[in-house]
C-alpha cells in the first residue's frame, strides 16, 4: 500500500484487479489496466493549470483545476478474503483519510464489499447502483463473497444506509434476493420502467441530499455499446441514460466515492468497453466537482 499520508488530490483512482469471485468467464482482473489505457485518450496536464475539458453539448468546462491522483492497485490475493479486505481497506481508507474522492477500476463485483468496508468511521452512506443484476444474493453453493453478493454483504454494513437500484432486468434474477431487497427498503427501479416512462423513472429515485457511494455495472448498458461484460444482458441502459443518471446523483448529493466494474478485456470488441469506462469515470468525475464548485 503506498503511503497516502502527502496525498494532495481530489480524485484518486485506484484499480482492484480481482476475478476470482466470478462463477462464468473471468478476466475482469485485466479490466484496471484496460481502463487506464483507454483514459490515455483523455490525457492532459493534470496539475494546478489544468485546463479542463469543454463539453461541446453543454457550454460547460469540466474537471477545470481538478487534481488527479493514481494510486495504484489493491493487492488482491487469491483466495486469501482477510488479507484482501485488509489491502482494500487500507488503499481506501488511506485516500478517505487524505480527503480525496476513491475511484475504483473493478475487478468483477465483488470487489465493492470490500471498498465499502473502508468507509467505516467515516459518516453514513447510501448507495446507487447502477447495474442489470441486483447483486444480492445470500450465498452460492455456501459462498457468500461471490459477485452476485456484494450488495448483500454491504447491507449488513452498519454504516449503509438506503439503497437504489437502477437497470435491473433479464430471467435469471434470483426471487428470494428480490424480495430480500425490498423488505429492506431497497428502491429497485426496473429497466422497463425506464423504457416505458423514460429517464425520470430513474432520475426520480434518486436520492437528494445524502452522503452517496455509486457503484456502476459496465452491464448495465446495452452490449451493444458494452460487449465486453462477462454477464451481458439484452435491451439495457444506452450511454446517454448513464450520462444522465451520473450528472443527476452528482447534482443533488454529496459523492463519497464510485467504483466501476465488471469490464473484461477478453470479451471486448476493439477496447470500446474499456474506452466507455474510462470515458464514463471521467464525465462523472467532472459533474462531481462542477457540483463542488457550484
Amino acid at each position: 500500500v503506498p503511503d497516502l499520508t502527502a496525498l494532495e488530490a481530489d480524485f484518486a483512482v485506484y484499480g482492484f484487479p480481482f476475478d476470482a469471485a466470478v462463477g462464468y468467464r473471468p478476466g475482469q482482473r485485466l479490466a484496471p489496466r484496460a481502463i487506464r489505457e483507454m483514459s490515455t485518450r483523455f490525457g492532459m496536464d493534470w496539475g494546478p493549470q489544468n485546463p479542463g475539458y469543454w463539453d461541446v453539448e453543454t457550454g460547460r468546462w469540466y474537471l477545470r483545476g481538478a487534481r488527479l491522483a493514481d494510486v495504484g492497485d489493491v493487492d488482491p490475493l487469491y483466495f486469501d478474503l482477510e488479507h484482501l479486505d485488509r489491502s482494500a481497506q487500507a488503499l481506501v481508507g488511506g485516500i478517505l483519510r487524505a480527503g480525496a474522492i476513491p475511484v475504483g477500476l473493478g475487478g468483477d463485483h465483488s470487489v465493492t464489499f470490500p471498498i465499502l468496508k473502508a468507509f467505516a468511521g467515516h459518516g453514513e452512506i447510501d448507495i446507487v447502483q447502477i447495474d442489470a443484476h441486483l447483486d444480492f444474493t445470500d450465498a452460492i453453493c455456501g459462498f457468500t463473497r461471490s459477485n452476485s453478493s456484494p450488495i448483500r454483504r454491504a447491507a449488513e454494513l452498519p454504516h449503509v444506509r438506503e439503497v437504489t437500484v437502477l437497470g435491473i432486468r433479464g430471467l435469471r434474477t434470483n426471487p428470494e434476493a428480490y424480495e430480500a431487497a425490498r423488505a429492506r427498503g431497497h428502491r429497485i427501479v426496473l429497466q422497463s420502467e425506464i423504457r416505458q416512462k423514460g429517464i425520470g423513472a430513474a432520475l426520480d429515485a434518486l436520492p437528494s441530499g445524502r452522503r452517496v457511494y455509486v457503484t456502476i455495472d459496465i452491464d448495465a448498458l446495452d452490449p451493444s455499446v458494452a460487449p465486453g461484460t462477462s454477464s451481458p444482458e439484452f435491451e439495457g441502459m444506452s450511454v446517454t441514460e448513464v450520462r444522465a443518471i451520473l450528472r443527476e446523483v452528482a447534482r443533488r448529493n454529496e459523492i463519497v466515492g464510485v467504483d466501476l466494474v465488471e469490464v473484461n478485456p477478453y470479451l471486448d470488441v476493439a477496447g470500446m468497453t474499456s474506452l466507455l469506462a474510462a470515458r464514463l469515470l471521467v464525465e462523472f468525475m467532472g459533474y462531481i466537482h462542477g457540483s463542488r464548485q457550484g
